[in-house]
């Protein structure tokens, strides 16, 4: 593919429909379940104290939210 000046990437299906509109991309599922994934955070220790990330950091840990399941992808 690069070669032939393309790409490829992996990216959350969400995300790749955000820039369709925008890009000439051809979205796929890569094998019949997609990909699971996990996301892990981590912060500097002095950073700890820093309003906006300790909040999100408590966000994150009390979040149960998982993207819905779109039938037909």
């Amino acid at each position: 593919m690069v070669a032939s000046q393309r790409g490829v990437a992996a990216l959350p299906r969400w995300l790749a429909e955000e820039y369709a509109d925008r890009m000439p991309l051809a979205i796929v599922k890569l094998g019949k379940q997609g990909i699971a994934k996990q996301i892990f955070l981590g912060t500097r220790e002095g950073d700890a104290v820093v309003d906006y990330l300790s909040s999100f950091v408590e966000f994150a840990r009390e979040s149960n939210w998982q993207a819905p399941r779109v039938r037909g992808r």
